[in-house]
């Protein structure tokens, strides 16, 4: 039997699904993180191939029967990258037809019909991609630019320093957070940041401020709505860059910071999106990533993903990831 693999390789988490070709999951493998700007090359082709070798062990497939991988890594920004990235992977997977992009595309080849438009993916960080019919691949997020949850983390916390200093209005989450976090109050908090070697993970602010948000705090949403606004305006300006309004273009919404955090950065992310193109299909992703990438090593193949066969076989990928 043949194979493919897909791996979306990100500065979280590493997941890769080994696949038919029908499409089908056989086998996934998850590890850390694979982003060679935090890791090294070496450090990140190690994490991709532990992810491989984990999805073909429950797959029960050998490396020898794959026809493609295709890989969306996290950090591969600039042509000179995917070189970078290569050679530390080829004596790991030797002969094996291997395809790297940014991460940022894997959305749009996840959930659209022919695997083609804009992503807009916030988790760690953001960045947003165009794939086009005719093989136009445009992408950006390699400059930090504000959207990713490092930068949101920040915003909630310069928010409530504000507020107990006085230089900001009071909001619900100057006892939020520091509750999270297992602190008294902002000032221990802040003290523990500064003098006690403190480190903020990205599971304590987030949800504190999406909950806050959802309560009704006028800081927290402001928050909220500053980073929906600039996610939308990432997408918006690809549909001016491409001339494709009133095309209809597909539009997806990826990330944790999309799928994980309620309705209200969507909301604004989509209204913004409208404002510019109001035939703009804007959607939250409801594939994992990982499924962008085993449709290119598919397409890489010449099998055809377009119409619903493809959503029809790719619905079970959530459900593979999580066995």
């Amino acid at each position: 039997m043949s194979y493919v693999i897909g791996v979306d390789a990100g500065s979280t988490k590493t997941d890769a699904v080994v696949a038919n070709l029908e499409g089908r999951a056989l086998g996934t493998g998850r590890s850390g993180c694979a982003n060679w700007e935090l890791v090294g090359e070496t450090g990140a082709a190690g994490t991709i191939h532990d992810a491989i070798r984990h999805a073909l062990d429950k797959s029960g497939a050998d490396l020898r029967g794959v026809r493609h991988v295709h890989v969306g890594a996290a950090g591969l920004d600039w042509p000179e990258d995917d070189g970078r990235l290569r050679s530390a992977l080829d004596p790991l997977l030797g002969s094996v037809p291997l395809t790297l992009e940014n991460d940022s595309c894997l959305g749009a080849r996840a959930c659209t019909p022919t695997a083609c438009g804009i992503t807009v993916s916030a988790g760690s960080g953001v960045c947003a991609s165009y794939l086009g019919s005719t093989d136009t691949k445009y992408f950006y997020g390699y400059f930090g630019e504000l959207g990713g949850g490092t930068a949101i983390d920040q915003l909630a916390l310069h928010a409530i320093l504000r507020a107990e200093d006085g230089r900001g209005p009071k909001t619900l989450l100057t006892s939020a957070i520091p509750k999270a976090t297992g602190h008294s109050s902002v000032r221990a908090l802040l003290h523990a940041l500064t003098r006690e070697g403190y480190e903020l993970t990205h599971t304590l602010i987030r949800p504190s401020l999406f909950e806050t948000a959802a309560r009704g705090d006028a800081v927290a949403i402001d928050v909220v709505t500053t980073f929906g606004r600039e996610l939308g305006l990432m997408a918006s300006n690809l549909i001016e860059k491409y001339r494709l309004q009133a095309t209809g273009v597909h539009v997806v919404a990826s990330g944790s910071l999309f799928t994980r955090t309620g309705p209200l950065l969507f909301d604004v992310f989509r209204e913004v999106v409208h404002r510019t193109d109001a035939s703009a299909k804007a959607k939250l992703n409801d594939r994992p990533p990982v499924a962008g990438a085993v449709r290119a090593a598919l397409q890489a193949c010449g099998v055809q993903t377009t119409g619903g066969t493809w959503e029809a076989v790719s619905s079970s990928y959530e459900g593979a990831l999580d066995a």
